[in-house]
C-alpha cells in the first residue's frame, strides 16, 4: 500500500486559495503554483489562468497519492483554464463542470475533438475556445499559441504516438505556449518528443517550460499507463528550445507513474549546466522574474 505524506505539509483548501487570491504579483512576472500531476496555477498581474486541473478524489481504482488540494468551487477566480487533451487527469469532468458552476468568468481552451465534451460540461459554447494550432488567439486578454503534442492511443502491442491532425476529429494532443504577465510559459500536456517539436518551438523565445518527465515504457502501456517524455529527453528539450526555465511536472500522483526531479536536476547539471531546473514546493508560490 502506498503511504500518503499528510496534507499539512503543503498548503490547501482556503489557505491555498488564500495565497493565490492575495498574492500580489508586479508586472512583467508571473507567480506559479503546482497542483500535482500536470496541473498549474499561473497569476499575473493582470489574470489568472489554470493548466489541466486534476481534482477528482481518490475512489475505487483511482487512488492518488494525494487528494486534491482544492475543490472546484474554491476557484472561482480563474480567467482562463487549459485542458490539453480528453484524458481523465488533463480534462477532468468533475473539475471542469465544478468550475463552470463556481464562475461565470472562466473561458475554457481546448484542442478541437475535445470541444464537444467541454461545451457539455460548461453548458454554454460560448465559453468554451478552441485552440488553433500555430495560431495567436486572444482569450480573455491572454495571448494563447496552441501547439501539437505526441502522445499515445490503445495499448495494444504499444500505445502509438499521435502528434499529427486526426482528419475527422482534429487534433487530439496539444500543449500551449501563453504569455502572461510579460512571461511567456509553455505547457506541453502530454507529449513525447516528435519529429519538427524543437523546430516550431525554438523560435518562440520560451522563458519557462513545464515538461512532463514520468517517461514510458512497454510494461506500463500493457497496462494501460500511456507515457511521455522522460527526464533526459525533457532536459535535452529545454535545451533544444532555449528555455530560459525547466520545471518538471508529470511526476507525483500515481505510485504506478512516477518520474524523478532529482534525476532531471542532476542531468542538467551535467549535460547544460546553463539551463535552469526550478521544482517549486507542491501548492506554494514560486515567481518567475525575467533578467
Amino acid at each position: 500500500m502506498t503511504q500518503k505524506r499528510d496534507s499539512a505539509t503543503w498548503p490547501t483548501g482556503a489557505a491555498l486559495v488564500h495565497s493565490i487570491r492575495s498574492a500580489d504579483v508586479e508586472e512583467g512576472t508571473a507567480a506559479f503554483w503546482h497542483l500535482g500531476q500536470a496541473s498549474w496555477i499561473v497569476k499575473s498581474a493582470r489574470a489568472t489562468i489554470a493548466f489541466d486541473l486534476f481534482l477528482m478524489p481518490s475512489s475505487g481504482q483511482l487512488q492518488r497519492r494525494f487528494e486534491p488540494p482544492v475543490t472546484p468551487a474554491e476557484l472561482d477566480f480563474l480567467d482562463v483554464a487549459f485542458c490539453s487533451h480528453d484524458h481523465l487527469d488533463h480534462l477532468d469532468p468533475y473539475a471542469v463542470e465544478g468550475i463552470a458552476k463556481a464562475s461565470a468568468r472562466t473561458t475554457f481552451v481546448v484542442p478541437e475533438s475535445a470541444a464537444s465534451q467541454a461545451v457539455s460540461l460548461v453548458g454554454s459554447p460560448a465559453r468554451v475556445v478552441v485552440g488553433e494550432v500555430d495560431a495567436v488567439i486572444d482569450v480573455a486578454g491572454v495571448p494563447v499559441r496552441t501547439v501539437p503534442a505526441a502522445h499515445g492511443t490503445g495499448r495494444d502491442p504499444i500505445a502509438e504516438c499521435v502528434w499529427e491532425r486526426d482528419p475527422v476529429s482534429g487534433w487530439r494532443f496539444v500543449g500551449f505556449v501563453v504569455d502572461i504577465g510579460g512571461v511567456r510559459v509553455y505547457h506541453a500536456g502530454d507529449s513525447e518528443i516528435y519529429p519538427g517539436m524543437v523546430d516550431r518551438l525554438a523560435p518562440l523565445a520560451i522563458d519557462v517550460a513545464l515538461l512532463p518527465i514520468n517517461g514510458r515504457d512497454w510494461f506500463r502501456e500493457r497496462h494501460g499507463i500511456i507515457g511521455n517524455m522522460d527526464e533526459r529527453e525533457a532536459a535535452y528539450l529545454s535545451h533544444a528550445i532555449g528555455a530560459r526555465v525547466l520545471v518538471p511536472m508529470h511526476y507525483d500522483m500515481f505510485a504506478g507513474n512516477p518520474g524523478s526531479p532529482g534525476r532531471l536536476v542532476d542531468l542538467c547539471a551535467a549535460e547544460f549546466p546553463g539551463q535552469a531546473v526550478v521544482v517549486p514546493g507542491r501548492c506554494s508560490r514560486w515567481t518567475f522574474r525575467p533578467e
